[in-house]
């Protein structure tokens, strides 16, 4: 099921984005081409909705924007790295420069608090956090989120 949720075509690299307004609706235009979601804008309004509870900026250059919506096809967590740096009233008001987003289907399904968990003790691991965002490729990030992801499945 884990492996269902991540897969290295979720990963993006952006460089036009310099406002966080911009990266959720980036993350949420890219959710909609990816057939995660059925509209990018409901999606985007979940995100913002979620952001005014409290922020998803974590640490470290890390926010972990996320929606719980009906719009959503099938969960996904989707990777994006900026190339500037984001203001997002982050804990340790960071600016960020990669997002963890979320797509998660309504419904009774408690597998993506397993993930944002799984993410966020991650997080924790300096070393994870400083080899992801010092990633340059898709793929060595894909392996190392993957890596984390794993443990979820043994």
């Amino acid at each position: 099921m884990m492996n269902d949720i991540f897969d290295v075509n979720n990963i993006e690299f952006n460089s036009n984005t310099k406002t966080k307004d911009e990266a959720l609706q980036f993350i949420a235009s890219f959710a909609e081409n990816a057939g995660i979601v059925k509209s990018a804008k409901a999606y985007y309004k979940g995100l913002k909705k979620r952001e005014k509870e409290v922020t998803t900026g974590f640490k470290d250059g890390i926010a972990i924007p996320h929606s719980k919506h009906k719009t959503v096809i099938k969960p996904a967590l989707m990777l994006m790295k900026y190339d500037h740096p984001i203001e997002w009233e982050s804990m340790d008001d960071k600016p960020v420069h990669i997002t963890f987003a979320l797509a998660i289907p309504e419904g009774k399904n408690q597998e993506h608090l397993k993930v944002l968990s799984t993410i966020s003790r991650a997080l924790i691991d300096e070393d994870f956090t400083n080899s992801i965002l010092a990633a340059s490729s898709k793929e060595d990030m894909y392996q190392l989120v993957q890596g984390k992801l794993s443990d979820l499945n043994d």
